[in-house]
């Protein structure tokens, strides 16, 4: 597989992951925490900044390692 490739479904997958991960620690942190949000504006600021940084984050870091693997030559790469 293309290094560019890997790389690609690396960030795309950790995009993903890392945009859940963040949103669903936020749902799970209010709701044992108690934190109130009569208006939603905490909610709406997590999913529409701290978790899509958060995406970008964790989709730089799904990129730069499977990039790595498939530039070492992992066992899924070869064919």
């Amino acid at each position: 597989m293309n290094r560019t490739v890997a790389g690609f479904l690396g960030f795309i997958g950790g995009l993903i992951a890392g945009y859940c991960i963040v949103l669903f620690g936020w749902v799970a942190y209010s709701t044992f925490a108690d934190v109130s949000d009569m208006g939603g504006g905490k909610a709406m600021g997590v999913a529409f900044f701290f978790a899509p940084l958060g995406g970008v984050i964790a989709g730089a870091i799904g990129a730069i390692l499977l990039t790595r693997l498939a530039r070492r030559g992992g066992a899924y790469w070869k064919n």
